[in-house]
């Protein structure tokens, strides 16, 4: 979560909002984004109480126990001194020690996301293994990346290169298939998700706009377009092994935060449909059920959070009724209400949790993709 006394600087453009000299924002976005709200400065200790609280109490968003090895990162925004930037690690650091419990084994200052002029910091906290700190302290040539520090009361350390190894799965073809007219509906499908994320990019990233940086559309596109230009070379016959290629583009060209959790949503449908026996309607369902179940394991957001689970859940569940057409035609009205149903929740995950409530008019551009696709599924199938 960030703090910023000043708005950053677009070459040719007037600044994309204003402090006042004695103002301070939180939880405004790297490019601009509007935070959850505005107060006048406060000093380094209290700042640092207000982002860490933000983080480790607001719905469990980074659950917090003592003695949790936990690693600190203090960005520069852009334009903050090194003198600002090392007291307010010093106070975040303390706080999280003396009044959190935490045992924080790295802390990390410096200018990694930068915007031009922006002055603030970012404070970005994460809970560590002995392999995470492993990776952490093997050397890197990444110019902008800084040596570790430990926390308060401790001594400036470097490790030697840890002794372990990284290791890759080998690749899995399933011995499940399906036949030439299957694998073509499974090929039509997937072909008009990709258009139909491409022709709502604008619709996507207006809705981004209100709670984002206005580009979910944009990324969306960018992993649709690059499925597109590689329809061809998928194996269409072998659904868990398409799947899996699908995820792999999609993580490699889609980027943002929505191409880690559709990498991840399609490597979980892979997964389920790799040890099925049989591909059907209701195979389907319960491989995008695991889908659902993994995003919401390792992206920590849940029904009711204002994110795509909100439609994909109440879609999923109409499906595990019915995994007819029938069914599908109600699990996408299902989607599109439970998408619209999200311009009323309050935000507990994802950047638009960092928004004050008040500004989140619209649906949510994620949620709002589910429809999409899924409507795009069912006008695939129905052609």
């Amino acid at each position: 979560m960030s703090v910023s006394l000043s708005p950053c600087s677009v070459p040719g453009q007037e600044p994309s909002f204003h402090l006042e000299p004695d103002e301070m924002e939180l939880g405004l976005g790297i490019h601009g984004e509007a935070g959850i709200k505005r107060t006048k400065l406060q000093p380094a200790d209290t700042v640092a109480k207000l982002l860490v609280d933000h983080m480790t109490t607001t719905d469990n968003y980074f659950p917090l126990h003592p003695s949790d090895e936990v690693g600190v990162v203090i960005n520069n925004l852009g334009g903050t001194s090194n003198l600002e930037l090392a007291v307010m690690a010093n106070a975040t650091i303390r706080y999280l020690v003396d009044v959190k419990k935490a045992n924080v084994t790295r802390a990390y200052l410096g200018s990694l996301m930068t915007s031009l002029e922006m002055a603030g910091v970012s404070v970005t906290l994460i809970k560590l293994t002995s392999n995470w700190t492993n990776l952490l302290d093997d050397p890197t040539s990444a110019p902008a990346w800084p040596n570790p520090s430990l926390g308060v009361g401790g001594s400036h350390v470097r490790f030697d290169k840890p002794p372990f190894l990284v290791m890759s799965a080998p690749p899995v073809q399933s011995d499940v298939t399906i036949n030439t007219e299957s694998g073509g509906v499974l090929k039509a499908c997937t072909e008009q998700i990709c258009k139909s994320l491409v022709d709502n990019q604008a619709l996507l990233n207006e809705l981004d706009r209100g709670s984002g940086d206005g580009d979910c559309g944009s990324t969306l596109k960018s992993g649709a377009q690059a499925v597109l230009d590689k329809l061809s070379s998928f194996h269409w016959d072998s659904p868990s092994d398409c799947l899996l290629a699908l995820s792999e583009c999609v993580g490699a060209h889609m980027g943002g935060t929505s191409g880690a959790i559709y990498a991840l949503l399609l490597t979980a449908v892979a997964n389920t449909l790799f040890q099925s026996d049989v591909v059907d309607g209701a195979v389907w369902t319960r491989a995008l059920k695991s889908g659902m179940e993994a995003v919401m394991r390792y992206g920590g957001a849940k029904v009711g959070d204002r994110t795509m689970l909100d439609a994909l859940s109440p879609a999923i569940t109409i499906l595990e009724q019915s995994s007819t057409l029938d069914g599908l035609k109600s699990a996408v009205e299902a989607a599109k209400k439970g998408a619209e149903a999200t311009k009323d929740m309050t935000a507990r995950s994802g950047r638009a949790s960092y928004v004050s409530h008040e500004l989140l008019t619209q649906p949510d551009p994620g949620a709002t993709a589910v429809g999409i696709w899924l409507q795009a599924i069912l006008s695939a199938l129905t052609a």
